[in-house]
């Protein structure tokens, strides 16, 4: 399989692999660069996302920005599973 970049940066996934990874319009994907690869990682969508994330960080004094933290830990989980 291959795709073409378009005028502005973008790729249009094949169809097989969307249905294979469950990715409908809309979903969310991180780009990082591995071993000299660009992948794309699918993002989890949650209803309650602080459900999702309760007991995943350990703090010992509070925090000011806990959204960005908490991004930063998902993205880092998912980096590390490639």
């Amino acid at each position: 399989m291959s795709v073409e970049v378009g005028k502005y940066g973008r790729i249009v996934l094949p169809k097989q692999l969307r249905q294979k990874y469950g990715m409908d319009e809309g979903i969310r994907l991180i780009i990082t660069e591995y071993m000299g690869r660009i992948c794309l990682v699918p993002v989890s969508k949650y209803e309650k996302p602080t459900e999702a994330l309760y007991g995943a960080v350990k703090l010992e004094k509070p925090i000011n920005e806990p959204k960005r933290l908490a991004r930063e830990h998902i993205r880092k989980k998912l980096v590390e599973g490639l």
